[in-house]
């Protein structure tokens, strides 16, 4: 069926984007008094989320709540640090945003004098250098010092004009960090997500996977650059102020946190924190220690050059590392450029916006230039071939070395058909509520799944993916994406009627896999069933008529289901699932489903659930015609093992078919997953291993087992699951007592 929407010609297509594009900066200039409140409270919110993620991942509070308590004591903390040290600390700065700029002045007036006061000589090592007649000598010795403060002065001034325009306008500047931490709480709640939204807008696949990787890549060099210079301002506030109070230096407190804000400014701002606290001690009125001013000044000058070089040494290159991965003179010219565009904001945030810049060219430079767009790739897949390799007594790589099994918290979706059989049958701890589905191994834009147990607990398997690549997934798979999606459903009323659309179609309309899925009835009360395909004699042009007047009832397939029953649902299939059932599902990585029909129900506030029946008619598999659900075909299996196919990757049909139709296609290959369902009885063990090639997902149904690997041990029992990476090694599955398992590749 034609869709009744014309698509749109390059032509349109350009003028949209350009006009968007147009308007887009339109908003941003007129509404540019706004945007540096919420720059500010991104920055905020970014610093952070590794905290907020913390607390969320250990404790049951939804992240609203988290966010909202973390904020909270938050501003307890600055209003009680405020209180204790803050207030001197105000004074200070406020103190030397009154000095200052006279200091500025008066220090290139007694650069006309400086030869006075510099002493004949300094003896160094035994050596005596004539400091007072080979300085002034140097070539443009005074138009040195000019530049040098006159590059100084407009950044150490506007620090001293924003802690004067607190005092005289204290009301407006608290209103605005009011607002900031507003806005910064929703856009703390939103994090987690903002990688999906921006990688969903890439519908294809492959876009995007390059959408994921550079969200991933800009991420990492935003954290690592905002975070450890928030960390070093932090440490840098410290020394400084120790140091300086134990010297003796006036307003050490304002100095040290003035050097720690001017961390944020690379490369110049150290020099103006030095510059600043240099300035001080040249002008102190009694200098400690007996010295005169000039001497006083150089102690100071000593004392921030070794501080600055324990900073350089020892805690920037454990802390930022390199984020940035630019040259110092770029980061230079880049800080001036972000400074006389956007003033002090745009300084601080010009390093990471080029390092940014620099990502996302060398990407676009690769693609037209038809190369691997990320460098590391070819690396990767090098190292996947001589993995592959044969090899006699070839070491595993590091990373195989330390994978394991990993179990996850469930995701729980809450719709309108759920109940809570799955606390009350399956024993499940569940949160409030109805609860409708449970995601049991999950790597989604709409719910990730995190690792329950181990050194990556609290992880999504999204990142463990990032970090463990084809250790995880596998040399033979066909892209970065995660596979398959393992749910666990209560059914307390029907589902909607309802298709699933294949990969092309789904790419194309949905920017989502496809979705082939196969359900195990856990649990089936005596009177359930389930839709399943179309009656016979059911004609398309009829069927679309009826869908459209919402009368396909009469049209379509119910069959009883019971416990154990397995039913395949390939993409195209109109089914439904009835009330009275558990079912745990094995499907494509996607949550697209168009519903045909959803029985006149309405969500909570009085509006019917969407129905989407012009794309469940273009994907439906007219072929499906009164399917039936066989028992499945037995396979060989180790002593104390029954082993049958439920889906089988290899080419099964005919007699030997897995779900027999009785009047469509016979083929009932599945071509995204195999599953076979294991028996065992007590004591029974089936040797296995994941070799490099693929993961493997093993599920217990009821009973339990051990999973035991490298001299380590995992429990399988009730309604669980483990996934086993790729690079796993050699396993042996002990049955411990009467189980029902699944392996899934």
């Amino acid at each position: 069926m034609q869709s009744a929407s014309p698509p749109w010609n390059t032509t349109t297509k350009a003028i949209v984007a350009v006009s968007a594009l147009a308007l887009f900066c339109l908003l941003v200039w007129v509404f540019r008094g706004l945007l540096q409140q919420v720059v500010l409270a991104a920055i905020l919110a970014y610093l952070l989320h590794p905290l907020i993620t913390f607390i969320d991942r250990r404790t049951p509070v939804n992240r609203v709540t988290v966010v909202l308590a973390f904020y909270l004591a938050l501003a307890l903390l600055v209003v009680a640090l405020f209180s204790m040290v803050g207030v001197t600390t105000f004074q200070q700065v406020l103190d030397l945003s009154r000095r200052l700029p006279g200091w500025f002045e008066e220090a290139l007036d007694q650069l006309q004098v400086l030869r006075e006061q510099l002493p004949e000589s300094i003896t160094v090592g035994g050596f005596a250098v004539p400091v007072a007649s080979l300085l002034p000598q140097l070539p443009g010795w005074d138009q040195l010092f000019s530049q040098v403060f006159g590059l100084l002065q407009p950044i150490l001034g506007r620090g001293g004009s924003l802690a004067a325009s607190v005092v005289t306008g204290t009301v407006a500047v608290l209103g605005q960090i009011v607002l900031i931490f507003i806005i910064s709480i929703y856009i703390a709640v939103d994090i987690p997500r903002i990688g999906s939204m921006i990688a969903n807008i890439a519908h294809k696949p492959g876009f995007r996977r390059d959408a994921e990787r550079l969200t991933s890549n800009v991420s990492q060099v935003w954290a690592a650059y905002m975070r450890g210079q928030a960390l070093l301002a932090i440490i840098i506030f410290v020394m400084v102020s120790a140091v300086l109070g134990i010297l003796g230096v006036d307003n050490a407190l304002g100095l040290g946190l003035l050097s720690g804000a001017m961390e944020f400014l690379p490369v110049i701002g150290p020099l103006a924190g030095a510059g600043a606290a240099i300035l001080v001690a040249l002008f102190q009125s009694s200098p400690s220690f007996g010295l005169d001013p000039l001497q006083f000044a150089l102690a100071v000058a000593v004392a921030m050059i070794v501080i600055q070089q324990i900073e350089n040494t020892l805690l920037v290159p454990r802390i930022v590392g390199k984020a940035l991965n630019l040259h110092p003179l770029l980061v230079m010219v880049s800080v001036i450029m972000g400074a006389s565009l956007a003033g002090l904001l745009g300084a601080i945030l010009a390093a990471p916006i080029v390092a940014s810049i620099r990502i996302l060219g060398e990407y676009a430079w690769h693609k037209m230039l038809d190369l691997p767009p990320f460098p590391d790739e070819e690396e990767s897949q090098a190292e996947d071939m001589q993995r592959n390799a044969p090899s006699e007594e070839e070491p595993a790589p590091p990373l195989a070395r330390n994978v394991y099994p990993l179990s996850f918290q469930p995701v729980f979706k809450d719709y309108i058909w759920g109940g809570r059989n799955l606390e009350t049958i399956l024993g499940r701890e569940l949160p409030p509520g109805t609860i409708a589905e449970s995601w049991e191994i999950a790597a989604h834009a709409n719910g990730q799944s995190k690792v329950a147990t181990g050194p990556l607990e609290g992880s999504t398997l999204a990142e463990v993916q990032q970090k463990w690549g084809r250790h995880l997934l596998g040399s033979s798979a066909d892209s970065d994406t995660f596979p398959l999606l393992i749910k666990v459903l209560d059914s307390n009323s029907w589902l909607s009627v309802q298709v699933h659309p294949d990969d092309s179609y789904a790419q194309e309309h949905a920017g989502d896999l496809g979705k082939t899925e196969l359900w195990i009835i856990l649990h089936a009360e005596p009177d359930a069933e389930i839709i399943y395909g179309l009656k016979a004699g059911v004609d398309p042009e009829r069927f679309t008529q009826s869908a459209a007047a919402g009368s396909i009832d009469s049209m379509l397939h119910r069959i009883p289901i019971r416990t154990g029953d397995a039913v395949y649902l390939p993409a195209g299939t109109v089914h439904a699932l009835g009330p009275g059932a558990i079912v745990a599902e094995i499907q494509q990585n996607s949550d697209t489903t168009y519903r045909l029909y959803d029985w006149g129900r309405t969500e909570a506030g009085g509006q019917s659930r969407p129905l989407h029946v012009r794309q469940a008619l273009e994907v439906i598999d007219w072929r499906m015609v009164e399917p039936a659900v066989a028992a499945p075909p037995t396979l060989s299996a180790p002593q104390g093992w029954v082993r049958e196919a439920l889906a089988d990757l290899r080419a099964i049909g005919g007699a030997a078919a897995v779900n027999l139709y009785t009047a469509a296609a016979s083929d009932t290959t599945c071509p995204y997953f195999q599953v076979d369902r294991l028996t065992g009885r007590p004591g029974a063990v089936w040797h296995g291993s994941c070799d490099g090639s693929s993961f493997q997902i093993w599920g217990c149904l009821s009973g339990s087992a051990f999973l035991n690997w490298d001299g380590e041990t995992a429990e399988l029992h009730g309604v669980s699951w483990l996934l086993l990476p790729a690079a796993l090694g050699a396993y042996e599955i002990r049955a411990e007592t009467q189980c029902v398992l699944l392996k899934i590749n």
